[in-house]
Order: structure tokens, then sequence, then C-alpha cells
């Protein structure tokens, strides 16, 4: 089963970040205005935020592996397509590739909680989370390569879910869950409210703000700012395989704590380097708290759920995650610069919140599974 959870969450990261690198040849295809483009994007991203709470829910109720395996082919094949469509169909079929890949992470993660139990389970989380950010910093450089050849093949690349669909059906979990019953407890509201708030200064800060100022500020050309984020998330990648290591001396609430502390220095001081060197360590600070908050969130939520209703508890985190990395770039476009300010300060009161919220939720909380 490590194939397949390792398999999904790799796929679940593959619609956009494999694909971007080929949009400027995509508009010269098609013929494209620049908003046309977007719409790309944005067609894909969209159904995350409607359709993963669905997909939890069907998977709770009918298993994990054939709703698994039902996204994983509905990605593989619409993604394929989307390489002989025209604009307009295309955008349909990037839709309903987001359906597919609505939850595709967020499986992967109850698949690691239905699986495994304690600290093997949060070794898993951990390798999971490596995984993920591997794959973040390595497709739009296969991305790019594929664009080179043609701009379709990094769509038809989409087809590489498809074995891995195939292969999920044989976790034979049945239903898992009776009536619906929409599960919160402070444990789950306090990790939706954090994972919002990491992918709302991520994708409005480390991912719109930071290559903006190495540009302006020092020059950086396209390579060395994809060597500044590509080296952040590889120190994410392996911070996070030693989760265990952090949870042990720490606690779950523990390690979330100290991650949002280190996001609170890094975006406090990037702003200060005055050096494509400089900016790079205090960008890869950042790197070393998202090592620890996100599979420590992750582990948190499996912890404290039920496993009837684990998936669409995931996935509801999944939505708060989309809707973050939604508003993100429009607060830090609206804010500017101190976007890096308003960030650190929100981070440092996180960090400060988590610990207060530990004294609260996380002292007495058993793992309910």
């Amino acid at each position: 089963m490590k194939a397949v959870i390792f398999g999904t969450t790799l796929i679940g990261i593959m619609g956009v970040s494999i694909v971007s690198p080929a949009l400027p040849d995509v508009q010269r295809a098609l013929n494209l205005n620049e908003f046309q483009v977007g719409l790309l994007i944005t067609f894909f991203t969209l159904p995350g935020i409607f359709f993963a709470p669905l997909m939890g829910f069907l998977a709770d109720r009918y298993g994990r592996g054939l709703i698994l395996s039902i996204s994983l082919v509905t990605f593989g094949l619409s993604g394929f397509a989307c390489a002989f469509a025209n604009f307009e169909t295309m955008l349909i079929l990037r839709f309903v590739q987001g359906v597919g890949g609505s939850a595709l992470t967020s499986l992967a993660v109850t698949l690691i909680g239905d699986i495994y139990r304690g600290a093997e389970r949060v070794k898993m989380l951990g390798y999971n989370a490596s995984v993920l950010s591997v794959g973040l910093s390595i497709y739009p450089l296969l991305g790019g390569f594929l664009a080179g050849f043609d701009w379709r093949l990094p769509f038809i690349a989409s087809l590489s879910s498809i074995p891995i669909g195939i292969l999920a059906l044989r976790f034979k979990q049945g239903r898992v869950g009776g009536r619906f019953k929409l599960e919160f407890n402070g444990d789950i509201v306090v990790a939706y409210l954090l994972g919002f708030s990491v992918f709302l200064f991520t994708y409005g800060v480390f991912y719109f703000q930071i290559p903006l100022m190495l540009e302006n500020r020092f020059g950086a050309t396209s390579v060395v700012r994809g060597f500044v984020q590509s080296s952040t998330l590889i120190l994410t990648a392996l911070v996070a395989s030693k989760l265990n290591f952090f949870v042990k001396r720490f606690g779950t609430y523990g390690t979330v704590s100290l991650g949002f502390a280190s996001y609170g220095f890094s975006l406090l001081t990037i702003p200060l380097s005055s050096s494509i060197f400089t900016a790079t360590l205090f960008t890869m600070i950042y790197g070393f708290g998202h090592g620890t908050v996100l599979p420590a969130l992750q582990n948190l939520l499996v912890e404290r759920t039920g496993v009837e209703n684990r998936a669409t508890v995931m996935t509801i985190y999944n939505s708060m995650i989309r809707i973050g990395q939604t508003l993100g770039p429009i607060v830090a476009s609206l804010t500017g610069y101190f976007a890096f300010t308003l960030s650190s300060i929100l981070s440092f009161a996180l960090s400060v919140f988590v610990l207060l919220s530990k004294v609260i939720y996380g002292s007495g909380s058993p793992d309910r599974t």
C-alpha cells in the first residue's frame, strides 16, 4: 500500500505543478490571452473547495479504495484528453480533472491513518510529506523538460495516475461509516484554522512575493528564483522525514508551534536580506517550518478523528487549504511587501495560540483509532 499512498500524493500535486511550465507554450499554440491561460489553473483548483468534502464523505461510506480508484482514473483520463482538446473543451476537462484530483492528497493521509498506528503512523506521515515536497520541487523541472518537446506531454503525463488507480482497488476496506455525522472538536477546528493560515501566507508570500523580491532587489533570473524555492522544499522534505523525532520531544502541538515560530522568524528576516545567499538561508528557515507544521497538522487530525468520518474530516481540511491558496495571492497583492510583516506577526501569534490550544485541547485528547 505504500506505493499507492505515495503515488496518490504525487498525483495529487501534479495537476498544476507539472503543467505550469507549459502554459506559455499552450498560450501560443491555442492563441490565448493571459486571462484565458489563467483559467486553465482556476478551473482545475476550484473544484477542490467544493468537491473534496463530497469525495471524503463517499470514501467514508463506500470505501477508500473504490473512491480513490475512481478519482485517479478520472484524473488521468481527463488530463490526457486535455492534450487533444480545443480551449473551451479543455476548460471542461480541467474542471473534471480537478474533481478527480480534489481529494487525492487527503485520501492518501486517510489511508495512512487507517493502516498505521502510533509512532509508525507519525513516520509515515513524515515520509508522505517528504514525498510531497520532493514532488513539488521536481515537477516544474519535469514539466518544463516535457514541454520543450511538445506542450501536450505534461498533460499526457496525467495517465500515470491510472496504474495507481488500479492498484488502489486492492485496498479492500468496505463501508466504514453509517449515518452522516459532521465531526468537530477543538483539535479539528484548530487544525482547520492553522491549515488555512499556512497556505494563506505560503501562496501569498512564498510563491508570490518572494520571487518578486528576488527579481526586483537582486535581479535574480527565473533559474535562481527556482533554485531558492526548490532548495527550500528539499529542506522541507528532509525535516518532514524526521517528524517522529520532533513529535517525541515536543508533542504534536509543540511541533506545530515550533514550525509557526520558524515561519515568523523567516518572514521577518527575508525582507532584510542583503544578498541572494542570505535570502536563501532565511527562506530555508521557512522550509523548516513547513516540514514540521504540515505533517504534524495531518497527524493531529488523524489522531483526533474517528475512522468512520476520517476521510470527510481530512477533505474538509483540504478545502480550507484551497481557500487559503486562493486568497493568499489576492491579500499579498493588496498589501505588497508589507505582506511579509503581516505574515510574520500572524505566524508568531499562531505559535502562541497553538501552545494555548495545547493546554485547552491537547493534554487529554485520545488517539481515536
